[in-house]
């Protein structure tokens, strides 16, 4: 079977375990699971701030950086997007007080989401405001933010708050997912404009999006990357995928681009050996920390991305009942 088959039919799968695991029935079944947390404990480090910090510590021993996200409730109203507010403004300045900022590689990552509902004209101010809270925090103990993709429908709002974020802090970072065909002309002003900006393959339900699919994300990836390269912001690539790490460590020497420019992100509990080796090679690698509660939604996406980790949640599921 060729390459292009595989990588559809894993990307086939990897979407259907997604759309799965919207139902409600399922989400009871997995949160009730022993064997979820289980699982749990290989991709989220645990429900508190400190239990973050711990693992940006664990990280800098071998090399790494981190780049820290919330997993907090959404933003459905003032009270959680205060809660939220606060949560990060105390993970930033914790992270100052314990000296884990004076190397000026610590990031944070926000999804907008737990801010608000993203799209809604009501919501637009309160969201942006908040995200300022947390960008001028941020950048006030020396740590970097930025923000994450959640899904098609909200790219074009993220985008314009990452523009007005980006008029008070600079260095705020946003992430571009190959997967949606509109990301290359985004890719284009981005870089025209020095942004910081990580550049993802992208893991939506099928009713999500409409752009591309199996291989073809792979190359949109590739024209991505050869366009925020030829610009002069930070890149940050976002990849598990061994041959795209290969292709972009290729077009970065390429390019004559400055390694300090360019760094490689990945998940935490996934490839550990991939991210140490990166490091060891003199590159940047950071490694995405997730902590908080409302974990389901990014666990689903972590089983998703490895279908080993999906045949231990069916069978733990299916063995308590």
């Amino acid at each position: 079977m060729g390459a292009a088959n595989l990588t559809l039919m894993s990307d086939s799968l990897r979407r259907r375990i997604i759309d799965l695991a919207a139902h409600d029935r399922v989400r009871s079944l997995i949160e009730s699971s022993p064997g979820s947390r289980e699982l749990l404990g290989r991709f989220i480090v645990g429900d508190t701030l400190y239990d973050a910090l711990e693992a940006v510590r664990d990280l800098r021993v071998t090399g790494r950086a981190a780049t820290v996200c919330y997993l907090g409730p959404d933003g459905v109203d003032a009270e959680h997007r205060a809660e939220t507010v606060r949560e990060y403004q105390a993970l930033v300045q914790s992270a100052a007080k314990e000296g884990l900022t004076a190397s000026g590689d610590l990031d944070v990552s926000l999804r907008l989401s737990a801010l608000g509902v993203v799209g809604r004209v009501f919501d637009r101010e309160a969201i942006l405001e908040a995200a300022r809270l947390i960008a001028r925090s941020a950048a006030n103990a020396g740590v970097t933010l930025t923000l994450d993709v959640e899904g098609p429908q909200t790219v074009a709002e993220m985008l314009r708050v990452h523009a007005e974020l980006r008029a008070d802090v600079p260095d705020v970072g946003i992430t571009i997912a190959s997967c949606l065909r509109r990301s290359e002309e985004d890719c284009r002003r981005l870089a025209a404009q020095a942004a910081r900006v990580r550049l993802c393959k992208g893991a939506f339900s099928v009713s999500e999006v409409e752009g591309w699919r199996g291989a073809d994300v792979d190359l949109a990836f590739v024209r991505c990357l050869r366009i925020l390269l030829a610009g002069s912001g930070q890149v940050l690539i976002a990849t598990h995928d061994p041959r795209l790490l290969e292709i972009a460590a290729a077009l970065v020497r390429e390019t004559g681009r400055d390694p300090a420019t360019v760094e490689y992100q990945m998940y935490l509990g996934v490839r550990p050996l991939g991210q140490t080796s990166i490091a060891d090679r003199g590159d940047r690698c950071r490694v995405y920390i997730p902590y908080g509660s409302a974990w389901y939604s990014y666990l689903m996406q972590r089983v998703a991305d490895r279908p080993a980790s999906a045949g231990f949640l069916a069978r733990s599921v299916l063995t308590q009942r």
